[in-house]
């Protein structure tokens, strides 16, 4: 009783103190941090061939994703899939827009990714066409694809090139940095201003509740991103010596 005290309060003054470590926030997390890294040792070599093709450091893109890899929950995920498969495919988004996958991605966010990539000339540098139709038959692919752990990973780095393409001055930033900045365009809105996707970096709305309560602790999503990101490849801040596209030191 006392030692789940303590560990509740050490996790309040990490998650409203200015930033932690990846040994703190693995301390709070620490099961679901152990199961993200067996899910990603498994998946390391698919997701470095992947994100390789796309040109982007394998560390930055999983680092991106690694707090909802942390928040994922396999029960949630099929309850909330069968809702989408049911409610989505008829209605679109005001049926259903739940995040479902490992890296708990929305069909809204899905539909506004394909909509902007095929708004660009990468879809034929990279041969990726989307169907922008309001209809069941691209509603259904689109789910076959979020539901499709390989699939997740290309709307990942589209995501990434997208943005870099709207900031070119990101890739100016060390490389941590680019981390949070990327983090937190994921986690709220990467439609936002680079000024707006700044400013929310810091503010805690990410948590790992099945529904959040009044006792419901929040963290900052991109300071849990950073900090995997940090022990990952084995820095403290600033840019990585050598080749930082491998998963792992």
């Amino acid at each position: 009783m006392y030692l789940q005290i303590i560990k509740i309060a050490l996790a309040a003054t990490i998650a409203f103190g200015n930033t932690a470590t990846a040994q703190e926030y693995r301390a709070i997390f620490e099961k679901e941090w152990k199961e993200a890294e067996t899910y990603i040792t498994g998946e390391k070599e698919i997701w470095g061939i992947i994100f390789s093709e796309f040109g982007l450091p394998a560390n930055l893109a999983v680092s991106v994703v690694f707090p909802e890899l942390i928040r994922y929950s396999a029960l949630q995920d099929l309850i909330e899939t069968a809702a989408i498969r049911a409610l989505y495919l008829q209605g679109g988004t005001r049926g259903a827009d739940f995040s479902i996958g490992r890296f708990q991605m929305k069909p809204s966010f899905a539909e506004a990714l394909e909509h902007d990539w095929m708004q660009t000339g990468l879809r034929h540098e990279y041969e990726i066409y989307f169907d922008p139709a309001d209809n069941i038959y691209a509603r259904r692919a689109r789910i076959r694809r979020l539901d499709n752990p390989e699939w997740q990973c290309i709307y990942l780095a589209l995501f990434l090139k997208l943005l870099y393409r709207r900031f070119p001055e990101l890739a100016n930033e060390e490389m941590t940095e680019q981390v949070r900045f990327c983090a937190t365009a994921y986690n709220s809105s990467f439609r936002g201003t680079y000024q707006e996707i700044r400013e929310k970096s810091p503010r805690r709305f990410f948590h790992t509740d099945f529904m959040p309560t009044a006792g419901t602790v929040y963290y900052s999503y991109s300071d849990i991103a950073a900090s995997y990101y940090k022990e990952l490849t084995g820095i403290e801040s600033g840019r990585p010596v050598g080749d930082s596209g491998s998963l792992g030191k």
